[in-house]
């Protein structure tokens, strides 16, 4: 836990710099089984040096995973990014929420590269055929690029995932790199 806490001093120290220090690839991943959600996944993938830096401080048995006693300690590292909201912008039919609980599911080692699952709990319930639910990532302040994983910002699946559209719109925040609007067809 030393070094994370030493690494991302040193991003906060820097932070003058108008420029990325850490890029990671987010995704929120919803599961449309019925028009209501109350709850959805997000993942986060950060960059190579980033990656392999953290795996190098908290692999301690050197076997390219992180298992047991080093999985534990990675996600409580993690859980300091409690603070800054997990990165994560929702909002309903236009005006913001905060989700209720966010919750460090899992994190994994994937091609060299370290790779986080988040479980999101919305503050109330919320019926996608009635409502919009837009999604986005973005650091105000630690400078991290939040960057759509290629396949997209927003991943659907379940039941009703085809009646469901996602679409993108240009992010008016300097600090996100776009918003996807989610409703579906009742």
């Amino acid at each position: 836990m030393r070094y994370l806490s030493v690494f991302f001093s040193a991003l906060f120290a820097v932070s003058a710099m108008a420029h990325p220090h850490v890029w990671v690839d987010s995704q929120y991943r919803v599961n449309v089984d019925q028009a209501t959600i109350e709850t959805l996944e997000a993942t986060w993938g950060l960059d190579l040096f980033t990656s392999t830096s953290l795996i190098v401080e908290y692999d301690v048995d050197g076997d390219g995973e992180l298992t047991g006693q080093e999985k534990l300690d990675m996600i409580e590292v993690l859980k300091s990014f409690d603070q800054y909201g997990f990165f994560i912008k929702m909002k309903q039919d236009g005006a913001d929420i905060v989700p209720n609980e966010v919750q460090v599911l899992d994190v994994r080692v994937r091609d060299q590269m370290l790779w986080i699952r988040l479980g999101i709990a919305l503050p109330t319930p919320v019926n996608l055929e009635t409502s919009t639910l837009s999604f986005a990532f973005g650091d105000d302040e630690l400078y991290f690029a939040m960057e759509p994983l290629e396949e997209g910002l927003v991943r659907l699946s379940g039941t009703l995932s085809e009646t469901c559209t996602p679409i993108e719109r240009e992010a008016e925040e300097t600090s996100v790199a776009l918003w996807v609007d989610l409703t579906c067809k009742p």
